[in-house]
């Protein structure tokens, strides 16, 4: 009984893997992948009629969903936000902070580091993604600058102390102490992003040579040319698409980016360095009735409040994009249909991209024996029919609003 219960078997399966897509079978024992292969056998079996067998998706940059946000720091924003994620095929996901006073962001990552001990039918939580404090104030986006601080001024013992379940941090390369905090990180293992800067070049190296290796919503709240001192300097957006040791998020709403920004990006990095980011906030999977909405932890006193106009998060005052509504499942969609990504290639950047960056490809990120059995059904549309994790089907959630 005990082998029934470990084992099963995914046939007729138009499998999506590095080698492309392939008809195959995928047997799962003890969650993992055992075999793949055509004519396997097993007693418990799903046929998936030749629909697409993905890598299940990896979200490492995404806020919140079905109203919670991450930062509303308690057991249940963690697991809805999660659930968000598995009902649209996400099956890891790294938590994603905004620039708060330093206590609410220790909170978060110690009600992080429970959820990530626990396991159910959502998607697993692999740590946390500091998107602040160290980031500049012309470029913060959304952020509230009340909370921005400098590298060189701080304690990083919060971070530091924290590696198990920190995984990634972004930084404005141009801040005192940048490339020194970047040194740091990268020496406990932490992946080191840059964004939300106001970098000219000669800033930006010293950063990338101390170990920063991603870059942070590429395009967005991102520093470009400028003439500065009668004399022209990149930007973060133009060295980060020409230097093959960064990966670059992407936020492919067809808001954020264009289909066209889009193609640029993939057509300079290619798929192994193209990261989907949902950047979703807690309206993701809401009703659009109108409301407004706090960024980042729920009842805070001075919340940057948003709302959604026209299919994406701005903020209060309309100003400025304040992230995303959409999961990368619709973020595959538009790259696929609108930019034209071919899809074998598109998978690469919501599975083995992210998993990479954050250092999990060996046990997540495609579907390879030995590792775990997480995948994501599609159909000829892409529309998401199973989240498996583990090789368990996860059931949608029933939402009230």
């Amino acid at each position: 009984m005990k082998e029934k219960r470990n084992t099963v078997l995914f046939k007729n399966a138009n499998a999506i893997t590095s080698r492309g897509i392939v008809k195959t079978d995928v047997l799962v024992k003890d969650g993992k992948i055992a075999r793949i292969g055509k004519g396997l056998f097993c007693e418990n079996t799903v046929d998936l009629g030749g629909n697409y067998l993905a890598p299940g998706f990896v979200d490492i940059h995404g806020h919140g969903g079905y109203g919670y946000d991450y930062m509303d720091n308690t057991a249940e924003a963690f697991e809805n936000i999660l659930r968000f994620q598995s009902d649209n095929g996400i099956t890891s996901a790294v938590a994603s902070t905004v620039t708060a006073p330093i206590e609410i962001i220790e909170k978060t990552i110690e009600t992080a580091r429970l959820a990530m001990k626990k396991k159910g039918d959502r998607a697993r939580l692999l740590g946390v993604h500091l998107e602040g404090p160290y980031l500049s104030v012309k470029n913060r986006g959304a952020h509230a600058e009340a909370y921005l601080r400098v590298p060189e001024h701080d304690d990083h013992g919060y971070i530091l102390d924290n590696a198990d379940v920190v995984k990634n941090v972004t930084i404005s390369p141009e801040l005192a102490g940048a490339a020194e905090l970047t040194e740091k990180l990268v020496g406990k293992g932490i992946t080191v992003s840059l964004g939300h800067d106001d970098a000219i070049l000669p800033e930006i190296l010293p950063v990338v040579k101390a170990g920063a290796t991603n870059l942070t919503h590429i395009y967005c709240a991102m520093s470009g040319v400028v003439m500065k001192d009668n004399k022209r300097y990149v930007g973060l957006r133009e060295y980060g698409l020409i230097d093959d040791n960064l990966t670059a998020e992407v936020i492919a709403d067809n808001h954020h980016m264009t289909p066209e920004l889009v193609k640029m990006v993939y057509k300079c990095k290619g798929a192994e360095r193209t990261c989907l980011i949902s950047d979703c906030l807690r309206a993701g999977g809401m009703k659009r009735d109108g409301r407004l909405y706090s960024l980042g932890k729920e009842g805070d006193e001075n919340p940057q409040k948003f709302k959604v106009a026209d299919g994406v998060a701005v903020l209060e005052d309309g100003s400025r994009y304040a992230g995303s509504i959409q999961p990368i499942s619709q973020m595959l969609k538009n790259i696929v249909f609108d930019a034209g990504i071919p899809l074998a290639e598109a998978i690469k950047t919501v599975s083995s991209t992210p998993a990479k960056i954050v250092k999990a490809d060996d046990k997540i990120g495609s579907i390879e024996v030995g590792k775990l059995a997480d995948f994501c059904v599609l159909d000829k549309d892409l529309n998401v029919l199973n989240t498996v994790i583990e090789g368990k089907i996860i059931k949608k959630k029933e939402i009230k609003q």
